[in-house]
């Protein structure tokens, strides 16, 4: 392990006050300059070294809080939203602390100019060191790969490269058969190098995992841990006490600000969506598919929404009429019952374009959960009783089951794309939103729809 890299963060933390302390004197003398005062920089300090102490300490203070230095490998996303975070409670104390000296510290037209010349520079800063780090590969072993992991490990493996983890050293195993033995283990960590330890606590060896992460919990490895789904139930849980016995109580957290918040969010870009992309797209799409093959423009079919509610969802239709004439069918790559244009638009997700009517409806959210059908609904809830718990929420037009697995062309594909789901659901915030909205695009972008 790289034995500089717990003071990465201070160093990090030691650039960003060089930036505000620069910023601060260089502002200040553009403030005596606009207002014909004399200035030097022993004037300047002496007149505001106390406002600079107070914006030195605040700074460090909301870190603690947005974690901005915490050692975490995180894309560049998680990066600028921690810095906006920042930067909008730092704002907030240096507009306060300005106006309440007798002699301006800033006006508010330079106040406002400072803050955003601090959230440009510090952003670049931090994205230039980030992958300045990511250069850096470190070594990584999965202990007890599994269907779990394995579909982790196929969305971020990258040749020989994990994302935010580096080299991938898999721990050999004979196939089919899970042989455990912790001091090979250990000898393998230490003759390979390696440096970040992640284990399943969803795999065939939970109870030897389980012994292995407290043998490790003291050690120099970072440690990551891919959490069993029982873990969203004790998320929404609270520790409460009968007498001395501790007892979990499971309630779903509601946070109604979030949820006005992202029907708002909903109106908004769908109308904007409706009005700017579809109103044009929308025409033209609709002769290609009247010229490459019978049947109505727009395919209307039931699914499941909110509280198992059923609804009509509406997509450009993608297949040939009576594609189900045998039955339900999920769709697959090659499947011939695609129009030759229908490949395209599902490569490209332009199928789901129409959906955008069904959120204005209130049928549907931006991102969600995918709805589907009752048919595969029983189908799958046999095989995975949480299932139902993604009826709780309003499905999505995107989801991070759809980013990260795809369509999926059976019921034991729906079930592995049901875990990325329900980490949804753990996660459920405007932000996260954001971030699945992005990925979405730059799946679009690449053609990597079915």
């Amino acid at each position: 392990m790289n034995p500089y890299k717990f003071f990465i963060p201070v160093i990090q933390f030691l650039i960003d006050i060089f930036i505000i302390i620069y910023l601060f004197f260089r502002f200040l003398k553009f403030q005596y300059e606009t207002q014909g005062d004399k200035w030097n920089l022993l004037l300047l300090f002496e007149n505001h070294h106390k406002a600079l102490l107070l914006f030195i300490v605040s700074w460090y203070f909301i870190s603690e809080k947005t974690g901005l230095y915490k050692i975490k490998n995180s894309n560049n996303f998680e990066l600028i939203r921690k810095i906006f975070i920042q930067v909008i409670f730092y704002a907030l104390i240096v507009f306060a602390i300005s106006g309440l000296k007798s002699k301006y510290l800033f006006n508010n037209n330079i106040t406002f100019l400072y803050n955003i010349t601090v959230l440009i520079s510090i952003t670049l800063i931090h994205i230039l060191a980030d992958l300045y780090q990511k250069q850096k590969f470190s070594r990584a072993v999965f202990i007890d790969t599994n269907n779990n992991t394995n579909n982790i490990i196929k969305h971020f493996v990258h040749g020989k490269k994990i994302r935010n983890f580096g080299e991938f050293v898999k721990f050999p195993q004979k196939k089919g058969q899970y042989k455990y033995d912790f001091n090979q283990l250990n000898l393998f960590i230490k003759n390979h190098n390696i440096q970040i330890l992640v284990f399943s606590l969803n795999g065939a060896l939970s109870k030897e995992v389980e012994d292995t992460i407290i043998k490790f919990s003291d050690s120099k490895y970072m440690i990551y841990i891919i959490p069993d789904l029982s873990y969203e139930f004790y998320k929404n849980s609270s520790l409460n006490y009968f007498e001395t016995l501790p007892i979990y109580l499971y309630r779903r957290k509601l946070n109604l600000f979030n949820k006005l918040f992202k029907r708002i969010f909903d109106i908004t870009l769908s109308l904007i969506f409706i009005i700017f992309i579809l109103s044009w797209l929308l025409p033209i799409i609709a002769l290609i598919i009247k010229l490459t093959s019978k049947g109505p423009i727009i395919y209307k079919q039931e699914r499941m929404g909110l509280h198992s509610k059923p609804f009509k969802i509406m997509k450009f239709r993608s297949m040939y009429t009576d594609a189900e004439y045998s039955g339900p069918k999920l769709a697959s790559d090659s499947d011939p019952r695609i129009t030759s244009i229908g490949k395209i638009m599902r490569k490209y997700r332009i199928d789901e374009f129409p959906q955008f009517i069904n959120v204005l409806k209130g049928e549907m959210s931006i991102v969600g959960p995918r709805p589907e059908r009752k048919y595969f609904i029983d189908k799958i809830s046999k095989l995975d009783p949480n299932y139902k718990k993604l009826h709780k929420v309003k499905p999505g037009i995107t989801s991070i089951g759809q980013v990260y697995f795809g369509y999926a062309e059976n019921v034991e594909e729906m079930a592995q794309r049901l875990k990325y789901d329900l980490l949804y659901l753990q996660n459920e915030n405007f932000f996260f939103d954001l971030k699945i909205i992005y990925l979405t695009l730059v799946v679009m972008i690449q053609g990597k729809g079915k």
